[in-house]
């Protein structure tokens, strides 16, 4: 069984000799095609050898995954709520065309859909070997053009993107997550499967406008940041590998090139229609 999503105009290609559940936000994604840029392969295994760990240094354990430092990069273990691992995946620091992802198929309590085979690939780290990042944002599309509202869960991205819908008709291409890559010389965001609890995931793509920090407010204001500001807020918005030092690297140079050539704004606003003049008002004198 091969399926290929085209995600972020990458061709990924997913091998198994078993079916798991579509889930649907990957539809938009799923093309048909013989060409593909990677190939992530599925080998089925009666169980994870207790010894696959055996002297490596362990980099990272978080949310039922474990990361260990190995010869060719690393090597993920991905654990059930038990704590007993059903899979793994072997990380290759230098891009490969083909990644070979372990699972335990009659493991308990495991359920398998694209969610999960995306987990499993470790799909974020492919992509910083593209450079491209991913941006915790809601992402519109207006005027030809995106528009990325970033900030922590609860601040209001959602909320912005709804009112920009409303009172400026501008699309909503995903409500949670935003692919960044420069392309052909134009920062470009691209839609994701990955949405939230907002469930709408596009495969739309459109150069970049600004980047909007929100902060709530009981009255509006905005300004342009200063690179550096701009920087950090990016940052902590971006999806990293915390133990990967090549992809840190990569991160904080993508991330300082985008600041030098995109405008990021603060908008402490209300949720309301004011909140909407004044970003746009502004838009329209700086961009």
């Amino acid at each position: 069984m091969k399926k290929i999503y085209n995600i972020i105009d990458q061709n990924i290609m997913i091998s198994t000799n078993f079916k798991y559940e579509e889930s649907q936000a990957f539809n938009p994604f799923l093309i048909e095609s013989d060409n593909y840029d990677v190939n992530f392969k599925f080998i089925n295994i009666d169980n994870v050898p207790k010894t696959l760990t055996e002297n490596l240094d362990e980099l990272y354990s978080k949310n039922l995954v474990k990361v260990y430092r190995c010869k060719y990069g690393y090597l993920r273990v991905y654990l059930d709520l038990s704590g007993n691992p059903y899979g793994y995946l072997e990380e290759y620091t230098n891009e490969k065309k083909q990644y070979n992802v372990c699972i335990c198929l009659n493991h308990k309590n495991i359920d398998i859909n694209t969610f999960k085979i995306f987990e499993m690939i470790g799909f974020e780290s492919y992509l910083y070997k593209k450079n491209i990042f991913i941006l915790h944002s809601s992402y519109i599309k207006w005027n030809e053009g995106a528009i990325l509202f970033t900030g922590p869960s609860g601040i209001g991205k959602s909320t912005q993107a709804d009112l920009w819908n409303k009172y400026e008709c501008a699309e909503i291409i995903n409500g949670d997550r935003s692919g960044i890559i420069k392309k052909d010389g134009i920062w470009t965001a691209y839609g994701l499967p990955f949405a939230g609890s907002s469930k709408i995931y596009k495969n739309v793509k459109n150069p970049i406008k600004c980047i909007v920090v929100l902060k709530q407010s009981k009255n509006n204001s905005i300004k342009k940041l200063k690179k550096l500001d701009a920087f950090k807020y990016i940052y902590s918005q971006t999806t990293i590998n915390g133990w990967n030092k090549e992809y840190i690297d990569t991160i904080i140079n993508l991330i300082e090139a985008f600041v030098t050539d995109i405008p990021v704004f603060m908008l402490e606003c209300k949720p309301d229609s004011t909140a909407v003049e004044l970003l746009k008002e502004t838009l329209m004198g700086e961009i």
